[in-house]
């Protein structure tokens, strides 16, 4: 008995020791007790943040966009899906977030069409954490650009650049909601111009668009890509993705602000955009590069003094301009009423820009003969099945991966 009291109250004072010795601890910087009270970790520092950092275009720029940069929340019209024994149909309501950027004052809000296409709800979140109903004012599929409207006025308004002064390597950022998120900037350069890109069918989904290595996710479409003075000089609209999620590995495109403000002024004045019957001349071409002619030249034996030029006529449709104006297969055209086809996509529009019955004079190597020839061609309205310029044929198969817009 004797013994197991004595070890009792050894066991007592063993444990009040090792508790005083813990507190001199912490009272001396050692390890804090779970649950202690306080800041464990040294005062923050007290040095000023250097004013080159304060200073930076990059933080300057973010801080203007972020106010003209709005998120876009939207609800789809109801969808009715059947259960798995048929009797019944539950309905879903789908959800899309995006971006969009105010130029004007009274409340227009530019944004991309595959945002607000089928939306039965439109939800403005602005850049003071106020939500307002937008309403679809117009919209244009072709350029994929659209209006929503909203009943506020004197709002900050972003500064529209103009996307013809531009150059490869310009620092630009991308302000958009972002998977989401809230507005979300990023950084990154512009990789290239007028880039036309295919989409998954083969289309040409965008015409002379930017492209940049700003990342740009879901959520980001409707979203500004400004220069770092604040200048607006697109509407990000769309990746290239190697993965079916869409994720972004550094090609995104934008939709260049003089196309936007054209294409705003006419959906905000009419809701809608009119053009003209597209111009055609009918025929199926590919570009020309010194493989293409070595290869015709293996096929055929004809030779081009000019490889490098202009476009190859593959195919001319019966009844067409082109075939009665006496254009022929494997004709090589160099030039449009003189100006010179630098590469496939000068062809398509430069007809663009006429209007059917309108004449332009095509300079023409023709290697069946070996000479130059200048023919002229009456443009007519495009058939509904044909594309305007005629089909370029030929054309490089895209990456592995495809066109995403982000949504």
């Amino acid at each position: 008995m004797k013994k197991s009291l004595a070890l009792l109250i050894a066991g007592c004072v063993l444990g009040v020791l090792i508790y005083l010795n813990v507190q001199r601890m912490m009272g001396s910087g050692g390890l804090p007790l779970a649950g202690e009270q306080g800041d464990v970790l040294p005062p923050p520092s007290n040095a000023p943040i250097p004013s080159g950092l304060k200073e930076s275009p990059t933080r300057i720029a973010a801080a203007k966009l972020e106010r003209v940069v709005v998120n876009i929340d939207t609800l789809g019209r109801p969808i009715g899906i059947p259960d798995w024994f048929g009797m019944a149909t539950r309905y879903v309501q789908p959800q899309g977030a995006g971006s969009g950027v105010i130029i004007r004052s009274d409340g227009f809000i530019v944004t991309n069409d595959h945002v607000v296409r089928d939306a039965q709800t439109i939800d403005v979140t602005l850049f003071d954490g106020r939500k307002v109903r937008g309403e679809l004012w117009g919209r244009d599929p072709q350029s994929d650009l659209a209006i929503v409207k909203i009943p506020r006025k004197n709002l900050p308004v972003a500064r529209l650049g103009d996307s013809d002064q531009i150059a490869v390597g310009d620092p630009v950022i991308a302000v958009g909601n972002a998977l989401g998120l809230g507005t979300t900037v990023t950084t990154g350069i512009i990789s290239a111009r007028e880039r036309s890109v295919q989409g998954p069918d083969g289309s040409r989904a965008l015409e002379k668009a930017i492209q940049t290595d700003a990342a740009i996710n879901r959520g980001n479409s409707g979203g500004a890509l400004a220069l770092l003075n604040g200048d607006v000089i697109g509407i990000n609209t769309a990746i290239f993705s190697t993965n079916e999620g869409g994720g972004n590995i550094g090609i995104g495109f934008a939709i260049p602000s003089n196309t936007v403000r054209k294409i705003a002024n006419a959906l905000i004045k009419n809701r809608k955009v009119e053009r003209p019957a597209p111009a055609w001349v009918g025929i199926w071409y590919m570009g020309m590069s010194a493989e293409v002619a070595q290869a015709v030249e293996l096929e055929l034996g004809f030779r081009y003094p000019e490889p490098e030029k202009g476009i190859l006529v593959r195919r001319v449709e019966p009844g067409s301009p082109a075939e009665a104006a006496g254009i022929r297969p494997w004709d090589q055209v160099l030039e449009v009423d003189g100006r010179p086809l630098k590469k496939q996509d000068d062809f398509a529009d430069a007809i663009h820009e006429r209007r059917p019955g309108d004449t332009v004079k095509l300079k023409i190597y023709r290697p069946a003969t070996g000479a130059n020839v200048t023919v002229t061609v009456r443009l007519a309205s495009a058939p509904r099945s044909m594309p305007a310029a005629g089909s370029p044929e030929g054309m490089p198969s895209p990456p592995r991966g495809g066109l995403r817009l982000p949504f």
